[in-house]
């Protein structure tokens, strides 16, 4: 009597049934993973006492180190003297500023000094070559592969340094921490605080440095600039000399020519219009006839005023003696003849006039036209001296910017060596915690430690069991099967103790019929039993596998012993002709079998026996035929199968593996139904995959999984449904008890 894991049997693997839920689908499900983990508890277990034994170890064998912080502040120099008197400060250093500084701290060269300034190199512990050989350094010296006498060099010891020291930006600060770790505590807080000092000493060397050097740069430039300004000053006066360009009241001499014979010639053109004016005025009288004697010049003309005013007179008289005296009168003909003279003289006078005036329209001519020449020299000859001023001025401005320049100079000359006097021991970084002596070791630390190596031990652990399960080949429970599957679970074989010397699966049947092996062909028995084609039970049973050795062969010859012993009238057959191994298992020599009959060499009476341990008959495979495959495949092995029905009860397949021959794919159109023999936790998923995948395509018959060889300590591990024993009689206390 068994408890045994029958789900799902009664239909014994309708593959067209519905397939497993969405939740269950996948290779791989959580449960089987936490199924797995807690079956390899022993490996959680061990792993993690190897990690703790490694941690424990190590704490005993490391050595203790010490590790102390120095902080440094970069801030601008507020108590500089130089810049005492100024509301402005210096710009805050950036976080590229801090990193610039952070990278010249770890630099190699104040790192050589610090180890100058120690003697680092002379502590085992930063220079390698004063220690003492390990056991590796041993042998290589022992077979010359390495000198034994080492040489003390300087980077190796820098190195050694740098690898122990840590120089970092504290967050949200302009503090630079200098974290060092050695093990020895004293030198531990002195290495950070003598950094931080030679760092500080260093910025005010380079300050120094820089205040010297920009001195010196500023008087070399200013000595150089004192004779360009001398140069440029002489160019200048010696320019000004050769072209005559001096100035009086504002303006050269040139210049003041030029303005006043602009203000002659404008005189002299106003003149020569004036006189002109009157000459055609005159002119203009004569041509119309008009009398002359109206112009204004003759009207001013003292002379011709005289003359009219005896002309004036001489008329009157004549005019009065008239009255009295005839024209031929002697006195009235000489008063004629003196008024006729008066009158030429008075036209003599105006034409004195007229010619005056021509005169002075030729003189005011020639004037204008001095004048004009006198200027157009003056024009060309300011021209050229404009030219010259342009340049004089260009010059100037040179010895102007040569002296501008001197000065700044001079001014920054002396701003510096005040600086540089004042400023000499200032820096931009200040030492704002100095590194103390610890009083105990900071590594390691024996608690934290253990409650880390505790818990990276169980995650480690946990980690290579979860690999392990992930990457298992086969099949572990009937569950996973028809999840992954789709297909029924049909039982399990256990695993035959190995110590028992001759004890085989086959012979297990009849030495223990209530074992437990026994127990579980009966179960797959009690499947088969059940199997339904259509209206009728399952008669033909093929038994295959993926792969070799998973326990095929033994299970249809248990199978058969099985059914034969509960009175069934059954047979056998070896349908695997190609390394036939039926006859082995049940203990009967090789005889003639399935090929003979086949071929038509025997008949039935000639190659069916009966098996030595039971009632059930065997058929062997008989001689090797070149193409089993479609010998199987012929109607002639129909037809055998067809008779052997007619005659038992039930007929048992042995064919080769799946993966070996296409034998398979033969038999199953045959059979009724089809076990596929899985060894437990070996055959691959994958394999098997895909043999249901060859099988469900070469016919539709029902396939059922059944686990072989399963070590069912380590399968209850797994689950809590794998078969148990269960006596067969009670003992006379428990049925007195009952």
């Amino acid at each position: 009597m068994t408890d045994t894991h029958m789900t799902q049997a009664v239909t014994f693997g309708d593959r067209r049934r519905a397939a497993p839920g969405a939740g269950a689908s996948g290779d791989i499900s959580p449960w089987d993973i936490l199924r797995g983990i807690w079956a390899r508890k022993e490996i959680v277990a061990l792993v993690f006492a190897g990690f703790m034994a490694l941690v424990l170890f190590w704490l005993v064998t490391a050595t203790s180190t010490y590790t102390v912080e120095t902080r440094v502040m970069l801030s601008p120099r507020a108590g500089e003297i130089s810049t005492f008197d100024t509301e402005l400060q210096g710009p805050l250093p950036d976080s590229e500023t801090l990193q610039s500084e952070i990278q010249v701290m770890t630099s190699r060269r104040l790192i050589a000094r610090l180890i100058q300034d120690l003697s680092l190199g002379a502590s085992p512990e930063f220079n390698p070559a004063l220690r003492q050989p390990g056991f590796f350094d041993r042998i290589a010296i022992t077979f010359g592969l390495r000198d034994p006498e080492r040489i003390t060099d300087i980077e190796e010891i820098t190195d050694q340094v740098l690898g122990r020291l840590e120089v970092f930006q504290k967050s949200g600060s302009r503090v630079i921490a200098i974290v060092f770790t050695s093990a020895n505590p004293r030198m531990a807080a002195t290495v950070p605080n003598r950094l931080a000092e030679l760092y500080i000493a260093q910025q005010v060397e380079e300050n120094t440095s820089v205040n010297s050097e920009a001195t010196r740069w500023l008087a070399q430039q200013i000595d150089e600039l004192r004779i360009k300004v001398q140069e440029s000053e002489a160019e200048v006066e010696t320019f000004r000399t050769a072209s005559g360009l001096f100035l009086t009241n504002g303006s050269t001499v040139p210049q003041q020519q030029l303005t006043e014979l602009n203000s002659q010639l404008s005189s002299a053109e106003a003149d020569r219009a004036g006189a002109q004016a009157r000459l055609s005025n005159a002119r203009n009288l004569i041509a119309s006839g008009n009398a002359v004697n109206t112009a204004a010049e003759v009207l001013q003309s003292p002379l011709i005023q005289n003359l009219r005013q005896q002309e004036v007179a001489l008329r009157a008289q004549i005019a009065q003696m008239s009255e009295t005296l005839l024209p031929t009168h002697p006195r009235m003909m000489e008063s004629l003849a003196n008024l006729a003279d008066l009158e030429m003289q008075i036209e003599k006078e105006v034409y004195k006039v007229i010619e005056a005036l021509e005169n002075e329209a030729r003189v005011a001519n020639a004037r204008v036209a001095a004048l004009r020449d006198n200027l157009n020299r003056a024009q060309r000859r300011t021209a050229q001296l404009n030219q010259d001023d342009v340049k004089l001025r260009a010059l100037q401005r040179e010895a102007e910017t040569n002296r501008t320049l001197l000065e700044s100079f001079l001014r920054r000359y002396e701003e510096a060596k005040a600086r540089a006097e004042a400023d000499t021991q200032a820096a931009n970084a200040r030492i704002v915690s100095r590194a103390q002596q610890p009083a105990g070791p900071t590594s390691p630390r024996t608690g934290s430690t253990l409650m880390l190596g505790a818990a990276a031990g169980l995650i480690l652990a946990f980690l290579v069991v979860f690999l392990i399960e992930v990457f298992a080949r086969g099949f572990r429970i009937g569950e996973q099967i028809e999840r992954v599957t789709g297909m029924p679970f049909l039982g399990l074989i256990p695993e035959l103790d190995r110590r028992s010397g001759s004890r085989t699966p086959v012979t297990d049947i009849l030495r223990d019929p209530n074992g437990l092996y026994a127990e579980s062909i009966r179960a797959l028995q009690g499947n088969v039993l059940m199997a339904r084609i259509g209206n009728r039970r399952a008669r033909t049973i093929l038994v295959t596998s993926s792969v070799t050795g998973e326990g095929k062969t033994s299970t249809a010859a248990s199978l058969a012993r099985v059914f034969a012993l509960g009175g069934h009238r059954t047979i056998v057959i070896d349908a695997d002709m190609r390394a036939p191994s039926l006859h082995i298992a049940l203990g009967a020599a090789p005889l003639p079998g399935l090929s003979e009959l086949l071929t038509g060499r025997a008949a039935f009476q000639h190659v069916i026996r009966q098996e030595p341990g039971s009632p059930a008959h065997l058929l062997q495979a008989g001689a090797t035929l070149a193409n089993p495959t479609a010998a199987l495949a012929s109607p002639q092995m129909q037809w055998v199968l067809a008779a052997l029905q007619q005659t038992y009860d039930y007929v048992i397949v042995d064919s080769p593996a799946a993966m070996a021959a296409a034998d398979v794919q033969v038999l199953t159109k045959l059979a009724d139904v089809t076990v596929l023999v899985v060894r437990w936790s070996s055959t691959s998923r994958h394999v098997v995959a895909r043999v249901l995948k060859m099988l469900s395509a070469a016919s539709n018959r029902r396939i059922g999984l059944l686990l072989t060889r399963v070590d069912l300590k380590r399968y209850r591990r797994f689950t809590d449904t794998a078969i148990e024993e269960y006596p067969v009689r009670a003992p006379r206390r428990r049925l007195a008890a009952r």
